[in-house]
């Protein structure tokens, strides 16, 4: 439901301002996550084949550098290009692929079963907030300083004035 609402019928996210209290987190959170966003194909009706990361971490569109204008006539789900044997891709979209360095027919497909989103980072596929958090935040090199400016012999006081020393405060 919050997908429909703040994205248009061709799967953009809305250009406009929505009156939300979610909103802004959504539109903040959005490009920071996509990538991590995958999916465990089955019978393919689920995913949009230009616009969700199914076959590379990218979507096709993004890989492509498909105009926006042109992206907005690609309806094609990936349940198109699936037959009840598996794949069942055109030879120019087969050839396409191959020249992006994607090897289709290696992706498995179940027929017989739903599409599954998954969360990449978990090894379980699994989303938590913990784990958005770990993938996403900026890791600094720590400094070969910290672990004796904290030590339990120097005073608080004195381990304090030293790590705003090191720190230019």
């Amino acid at each position: 439901m919050i997908y429909a609402k703040f994205h248009t019928t061709s799967g953009e996210r809305i250009k406009y301002h929505k009156s939300s209290s979610v909103w802004p987190g959504i539109k903040f959170a959005e490009p920071i996550n996509k990538p991590f966003i995958g999916w465990i194909i089955g019978n393919g009706k689920k995913i949009d084949f230009c616009r969700d990361t199914w076959a590379t971490c990218t979507p096709l569109r993004e890989h492509i550098d498909l105009p926006i204008n042109l992206c907005k006539l690609c309806t094609a789900k990936v349940s198109d290009f699936i037959n009840p044997d598996g794949w069942n891709f055109p030879t120019d979209i087969s050839l396409a692929f191959l020249s992006m360095g994607i090897d289709i027919y290696s992706i498995p497909c179940d027929p017989n079963t739903e599409d599954f989103q998954i969360w990449k980072p978990d090894k379980h596929g699994e989303f938590s907030v913990k784990n958005v958090f770990e993938s996403t935040r900026n890791r600094l090199d720590s400094a070969w300083w910290w672990k004796y400016t904290w030590l339990q012999c120097l005073h608080p006081g004195l381990s304090g004035f030293a790590w705003k020393l090191m720190n230019q405060i």
